[in-house]
């Protein structure tokens, strides 16, 4: 797994060190002018989140009960998610006007994409390897995984609201992909101190799973952030 960034503090509260800048006359005149979008981008990309949020809510409580069942909910979000993903490709085809860079709005979408396809691609992993994991490490991965898409949601719901809490959100979304990094490092530990051959492999490959949908979450913070910057 490649190195990250080490993460001093576990504590999620920490504020961002983003601030943004009033605009001047001359912009907000500019702003008068300019004409409206008719879609609203921001509802749309909200929307897509959410529905990723709820994805990834779900493998957290199909994890945390065990996984002998089929993952049925994780699938139904992650087609949903893909619907409203086109969705908003279309609007973006068909637009003239949008409230911001029209490729960001892309990428921001596509990347959030990545991250509930990261989500089935470990419910898969999980069905085809007959796993039901018993595994403490594996269900502090789920929740981390959870918070920090849920600290992607809360900057997406801000990106037209309160520009310094969607990068502080997105700010803390880091913070939780960092955590993550921590007890995939200390779970591999531990799983090599163990006898079991099949059971080390079948962890090994969730593991995996899991600690891509992590840089998934970054990568669209990381966005989120370059994106905050270009608008403020």
């Amino acid at each position: 797994m490649p190195d990250r960034e080490s993460d001093s503090s576990n504590n999620t509260t920490a504020a961002a060190p983003v601030v943004t800048r009033a605009p001047g006359p001359l912009s907000r005149l500019i702003k008068m002018f300019e004409p409206k979008p008719k879609v609203d981008f921001y509802a749309l990309l909200v929307t897509q989140a959410e529905t990723t949020l709820k994805g990834i809510e779900a493998l957290e409580t199909w994890l945390s009960n065990g996984a002998y069942e089929r993952c049925q909910a994780v699938r139904d979000f992650e087609h949903l998610a893909d619907e409203q993903k086109l969705h908003l490709q279309k609007q973006l085809r068909d637009s003239f006007v949008t409230p911001f860079d029209r490729e960001d709005i892309y990428d921001l979408s596509v990347r959030l994409d990545e991250v509930i396809n990261a989500a089935k691609t470990t419910a898969r992993e999980i069905e085809a390897l007959n796993y039901c994991p018993r595994d403490e490490t594996l269900d502090e991965m789920a929740r981390t995984l959870t918070e920090g898409t849920r600290c992607l949601y809360n900057a997406f719901f801000n990106l037209n609201r309160n520009l310094n809490e969607a990068a502080n959100q997105a700010f803390l979304a880091r913070k939780c992909e960092n955590r993550f990094a921590k007890v995939y490092r200390l779970g591999m530990r531990e799983l090599f101190n163990l006898n079991d051959f099949k059971t080390i492999l079948r962890t090994v490959e969730v593991y995996h799973t899991m600690d891509r949908m992590a840089s998934c979450i970054d990568v669209v913070a990381e966005k989120l952030s370059h994106v905050i910057v270009k608008i403020s």
